[in-house]
């Protein structure tokens, strides 16, 4: 009996990171972290499904690893959504920026999406590779290259993506600790 005890107990503290069912943890607030890729990238973390969200005791974070040919990406719907629903309008025109906290080892396009618009070039931004945890605050203003100026009052998500991979290490990965975006809360 002692035996079975100290072995589960040994399994469940080796046991590491785990994912989390959707509706349980946030990063800034946001509870729907979703991959997506084209069908030659070969998505590395997580290991299986979608939900890219990650807990260790009270801490969550999100974490992505791909190795990429045309792209891998994670998005949230500012919403909160269900993963498969259409990302709702959602109003930040009273709103300034946005303040990432994050670790990636290669550069990574960051989109801020219209509602309704799938594909295409959004408004976005590049961040640059950052070894270790970072932030960074990005005025909504840096946000261009759409094929529509970005109108604030009518946005739905934000999409992380990666279009290559860090050469020396032959994947892209990112870690999210946290989103701010400045004058906004997500809906629980």
């Amino acid at each position: 009996m002692k035996s079975a005890l100290c072995v589960t107990l040994l399994l469940v503290a080796c046991a590491g990171p785990r994912r989390l069912p959707l509706s349980s943890a946030a990063v800034g607030g946001f509870t729907t972290w979703q991959t997506g890729h084209d069908r030659q990238t070969v998505q590395l973390l997580p290991a299986t499904g979608t939900n890219a969200l990650v807990q260790r005791g009270d801490s969550a974070w999100m974490q992505v690893k791909f190795n990429v040919r045309e792209y891998g990406e994670v998005s949230f719907p500012l919403a909160n959504t269900a993963p498969g629903v259409e990302a709702p309008r959602a109003d930040l025109s009273g709103c300034k920026s946005v303040r990432i906290t994050y670790k990636a080892n290669q550069a990574f396009i960051v989109q801020l999406r219209q509602t309704g618009v799938h594909g295409g070039i959004q408004n976005h931004i590049e961040l640059p590779t950052s070894v270790q945890s970072t932030t960074v605050t990005v005025p909504f203003t840096q946000f261009t290259g759409g094929l529509k100026p970005l109108a604030l009052n009518d946005v739905a998500k934000f999409n992380f993506a990666f279009l290559s991979n860090n050469t020396a290490e032959g994947y892209a990965e990112l870690i999210v600790y946290d989103v701010v975006v400045d004058g906004y809360t997500a809906p629980r």
